[in-house]
């Protein structure tokens, strides 16, 4: 049986680097060409995410967490992002066809940088995002029971919320600068790609400058050093998500 995993990002280059996080972590334990991947290029939460910081960052607001109006806003745009993406999913697969063996991934740049260490991932203004997005996933399959489906009829939903953006995935695999904190979205794809242009980004400069550094042995370095992909990390490496479609 193939496993099929849906991945959402803010672009092409995005979605591209999941793809190959997702691959080297499965790939050893799960035949390559049975995993499918789709680029559900229709949904993306950029601009709720963008929203939400405008609005949470106001003076004398500050409001990050649940309850405040600005993260029940964003968990309800993203609850929505999900089930668009969930039906595109489907589109994609085969109405009725999705199992518990799917993956659908959501990601986004939180374009906002940690100043000195990964433990500033840690502070109310940054930790509060990856709760909205987990109450989100929580709506979303609350809303499928409703509907009728099943636990088997539902795909994983995992997120990934990056500090500041993607790459601070690729410059953790690369583990040539210590210093990656710090570093705004066009800093790190300058330091990476040579432009902040990813438009003009060639799939072989993409892929040597950064999908080349994606390895088994990187992965860890990443564990260690980017600690909002953690989870999703350790999610995908469970032996049970592994060898499902190997007993299969």
């Amino acid at each position: 049986m193939n496993r099929n995993i849906g991945i959402v990002g803010d672009g092409s280059t995005d979605r591209a680097i999941f793809k190959k996080i997702i691959q080297v972590m499965l790939d050893n334990r799960y035949q390559p060409e049975k995993l499918n991947f789709f680029d559900l290029k229709r949904s993306n939460c950029r601009d709720f995410v963008d929203a939400y910081w405008k609005a949470a960052n106001k003076p004398k607001q500050n409001e990050y967490y649940l309850p405040s109006p600005h993260a029940v806003k964003l968990q309800n745009e993203v609850t929505n992002t999900i089930v668009g993406a969930f039906r595109d999913f489907e589109n994609e697969i085969g109405i009725g066809e999705v199992r518990e063996s799917d993956i659908l991934v959501i990601t986004t740049d939180s374009e906002k940088h940690l100043t000195k260490t990964e433990a500033d991932y840690f502070q109310e203004w940054a930790f509060s995002l990856s709760k909205i997005f987990q109450g989100a996933i929580e709506k979303f399959y609350s809303q499928q029971i409703q509907t009728g489906y099943s636990c088997t009829c539902l795909p994983l939903v995992l997120f990934l919320i990056s500090f500041p953006s993607t790459e601070i995935l690729v410059a953790a695999a690369k583990n040539t600068d210590p210093k990656i904190y710090g570093k705004k979205p066009g800093e790190l794809k300058k330091q990476l790609y040579g432009t902040d242009d990813l438009s003009t980004l060639s799939e072989e400069d993409l892929k040597t400058k950064a999908l080349d550094f994606i390895t088994p042995e990187s992965i860890e370095t990443i564990f260690a050093k980017v600690p909002e992909a953690r989870l999703l990390i350790k999610t995908l490496l469970s032996p049970k998500i592994g060898n499902e479609a190997n007993a299969k």
